[in-house]
């Protein structure tokens, strides 16, 4: 079918916008995408802005094996303060949206409506994780303690956290519903 020709039904032709609604191939993505965010965001990520103290040692362990093989600065003791703040944010402002991703992404956006709340949530949470993916990017390239295999390497662990929320932004502010076009009710003869 080309483009600019109607379907034969009369229906109105919409062209292949799979990776545009959170359907599919994309829903899982994102599903698995907030799903491992969760325990990364409160057994890693926390570490720089909680006390250790709150944190079991296989955490602590997992985080210096870490920053040890990747060379991540941003990680290691003592934190700046400005990514301290970051991970704050992420704390306590992206935390609950994970889990309420995750489970609107698993009811396949049944348990809730893709054109309204959930929409907004989505192009706050993905423009907010995108704004503050900047200086944490910028940070890793301009490490002058690391080589550059090290620093592409640390940036490819990174580079998922800025796609996905720049992906969910363009879903967000190209779609209607999150979740793609209602299904059409059948005609009542």
């Amino acid at each position: 079918l080309i483009s600019h020709q109607l379907p034969i039904d009369g229906s109105v032709y919409e062209p292949n916008r799979t990776m545009s609604y959170l359907t599919g191939k994309t829903r899982l993505a994102f599903l698995c995408f907030f799903a491992s965010h969760i325990p990364i965001t409160l057994m890693i990520d926390a570490q720089a802005f909680l006390p250790h103290s709150f944190f079991p040692q296989i955490a602590l362990d997992v985080v210096k094996w870490y920053t040890n093989t990747f060379n991540d600065q941003l990680m290691t003791p003592p934190y700046d303060t400005w990514f301290s703040a970051v991970v704050g944010c992420e704390i306590f402002l992206q935390l609950l949206f994970f889990f309420v991703a995750v489970h609107s992404l698993w009811t396949n956006g049944r348990s809730v409506d893709g054109s309204g709340w959930f929409r907004t949530a989505c192009l706050v949470y993905g423009s907010h994780t995108a704004t503050t993916m900047a200086p944490i990017l910028a940070t890793i390239w301009n490490d002058i303690s690391a080589e550059k295999i090290q620093k592409a390497l640390l940036f490819s662990v990174y580079l998922p956290y800025l796609l996905f929320p720049l992906w969910l932004v363009f879903i967000a502010a190209t779609s209607e519903n999150v979740f793609g076009p209602a299904p059409s009710k059948p005609k009542v003869s």
